[in-house]
């Protein structure tokens, strides 16, 4: 029997990407983002529907809004 258990809990074993929801579902009004997963209502609406290159997308654009959080407004930018 092979170990299927795996630290990072947004990889699995088919490299199908989870959802990027953290159970804090709250919209800042002004960015029309979740604070949470920091995910726009469109990608929230659309998880279901996205095919697994828009939901990769999406992961990937998360993780990019979280290190642009972090760096602050004053940081150069793309």
């Amino acid at each position: 029997m092979s170990d299927t258990s795996n630290s990072d809990p947004n990889s699995n074993p088919d490299d199908l990407p989870t959802s990027p929801c953290v159970g804090v579902c709250t919209v800042d009004k002004e960015t029309k983002m979740c604070i949470g997963c920091l995910r726009t209502l469109e990608e929230i609406g659309g998880w279901r529907t996205m095919t697994l290159d828009q939901k990769r997308v999406v992961v990937a654009a998360c993780k990019q809004r979280a290190e642009d959080a972090q760096t602050g407004p004053g940081s150069a930018s793309n």
